[in-house]
């Protein structure tokens, strides 16, 4: 996994993907109000229109992921047959958990249900019991088990592909050549393509999303301008975290970063618990637990059709369009630290870390927010609503002991979760365009920088635009095309599974026919 690879771009790939980047963010930059416009008008086709596509995805991962949990299939190695994990447990979870969340689990911990106490779902009266209720639990719906399981049947399709079957490429449009459908060289390429655009708009959210954050909590705590030179100079932070994290390579960068980045969260989200209360946070999320356990199905399914509030349009469906987004990311890198682990392990893995890292932040944070609005400490409804989130958050932390320090460490670990996301993501892109590249070589150091400033560059147009509803069209739209991908990965892990275990079954009853024709 150490060695870089010098072989030959992509072309096709790499400048059709790169060539509409360019003119997507020109527009967004020289047009930010018409594009505005477009971009509210996309929003609402693909989530009232299409929104049920994301939720019937949802549920048939489901549905697949406990028939490959449960089934013969979970103790199949991704690799060779005894091999033992490349990584240890604690390294393993680090890179996967800060790669797949980013910067905005912490920011969503907070302010996210601060939104849903307003814009509540099943028609709850806004900042009632009920809301504050449900506030805190629908959160961890949206970034709990729900979230990773998205990500799982690619990871393992891909370590499958790579670790079992010896495959000499990472591109998805190689791993769909696995069916006859993915055979076609337009279609493997679209994929491709694909692939690009999703990871973009998954990046581009996340970091769309922190770096107006980022610049607000740096400037109240430094006294500097919050103005686009302190965007900009946010951007180069990022980049330069990145190319550092590049040059040092997997083991001695993104491994490093992200094992200092889940110290200092857990740090700071323990640190809001003991402000918050534990007695106080442990009595809040069991009483999520149970209420997460008894609308589950309601939320799985929730379309809304009579009352039309729009809930699960403007929530749910961008979480899944979000990280239908991530998948190429996810899969793709995770599938290159599991080796040696067997499937149920990455599933329960996955699902498992993921998870319980995204509801301990929710948990925490989530009840120290509402805490505040319930108890008139901060008017956190009224901030959000006139102000903006920037505005929201600046006054949460404002109210926890040594705000300036507390700011800083926050921003901090904003600044670190998102270089780590950025490094993984420009790696998948860069393997995406490199022909060849085995699981055992890292794409070319030039290549993984050219798609970071990629990255920077895109956001930054979408910070021009600007707000929360422009982040969501971004992994909506991005996410649509990855539903195709992802039908078609769950197609091909099936088939590779069959197909292995009828061998490995035949090879069985010939050694067995060998023994009793030598015995007789």
């Amino acid at each position: 996994m150490k060695n870089e690879k010098n072989g030959r771009l992509e072309k096709t790939v790499f400048f059709l993907s790169a060539g509409c980047i360019i003119v997507i963010v020109g527009l967004l930059l020289l047009l930010p109000e018409e594009s505005k416009i477009i971009v509210d008008k996309l929003m609402s086709v693909f989530t009232h229109k299409l929104g049920f596509l994301y939720i019937l995805t949802y549920i048939i991962l489901v549905v697949f992921l406990v028939w490959l949990t449960c089934g013969r299939y979970g103790k199949t190695v991704l690799g060779e047959p005894g091999e033992k994990p490349e990584y240890d447990n604690f390294s393993w979870m680090a890179m996967m958990f800060c790669t797949g969340i980013a910067s905005s689990l912490m920011i969503f911990s907070f302010l996210e249900p601060i939104y849903y106490l307003t814009d509540t779902p099943f028609g709850i009266e806004p900042l009632s019991t009920e809301a504050y209720e449900f506030a805190h639990m629908y959160g961890q719906f949206h970034w709990g088990p729900s979230a990773w399981l998205f990500y799982t049947p690619a990871t393992i399709a891909i370590a499958y592909h790579l670790f079992v079957r010896k495959g000499t490429s990472v591109r998805l449009g190689d791993l769909c050549k696995e069916s006859r459908f993915g055979r076609n060289k337009f279609i493997a390429g679209a994929i491709d393509v694909f692939t690009i655009f999703a990871v973009l708009g998954g990046i581009g959210t996340s970091m769309g999303l922190a770096a107006p954050l980022v610049c607000q909590i740096i400037s109240r705590t430094f006294h500097i301008p919050n103005n686009g030179l302190l965007l900009m100079a946010v951007f180069i932070l990022w980049f330069a975290i990145f190319a550092t994290s590049v040059w040092r390579g997997l083991d001695k960068g993104i491994k490093v970063l992200s094992n200092i980045n889940i110290y200092i969260a857990m740090v700071f989200i323990v640190f809001v618990m003991v402000m918050t209360g534990i007695s106080r946070v442990a009595d809040v999320e069991i009483n999520s637990i149970g209420l997460f356990i008894t609308e589950f199905f309601h939320m799985s399914f929730n379309t809304d059709p009579f009352g039309k509030t729009g809930f699960p349009q403007n929530w749910t469906v961008f979480y899944w369009g979000w990280w239908l987004s991530y998948i190429p990311i996810m899969g793709l890198f995770t599938a290159r630290i599991s080796r040696g682990r067997t499937i149920r392990q990455v599933i329960l893995g996955m699902i498992g870390y993921g998870s319980l890292g995204c509801l301990l932040s929710f948990s925490t944070l989530g009840c120290y927010a509402l805490d505040l609005q319930l108890s008139g400490k901060a008017d956190l409804v009224s901030i959000l609503s006139g102000q903006g989130k920037e505005a929201a958050l600046i006054a949460i932390l404002d109210t926890l002991p040594f705000p300036m320090l507390t700011g800083i460490i926050f921003t901090i670990l904003t600044i670190i979760f998102m270089a780590t996301t950025i490094d993984s993501s420009a790696y998948i892109l860069a393997s995406a365009t490199t022909k060849n590249l085995g699981g055992n070589e890292q794409p070319p150091r030039w290549n993984r920088l050219t798609w970071a400033a990629i990255f920077v560059l895109f956001a930054l147009s979408l910070t021009r635009i600007g707000g929360l509803e422009t982040m969501q069209t971004a992994s909506v739209l991005t996410g649509l095309p990855m539903i195709f991908v992802c039908g078609l990965t769950l197609r091909i892990l099936y088939k590779m599974l069959k197909e292995d275990k009828r061998e490995s079954v035949n090879q069985t009853d010939m050694d067995k026919t060998k023994e009793q024709a030598s015995g007789n």
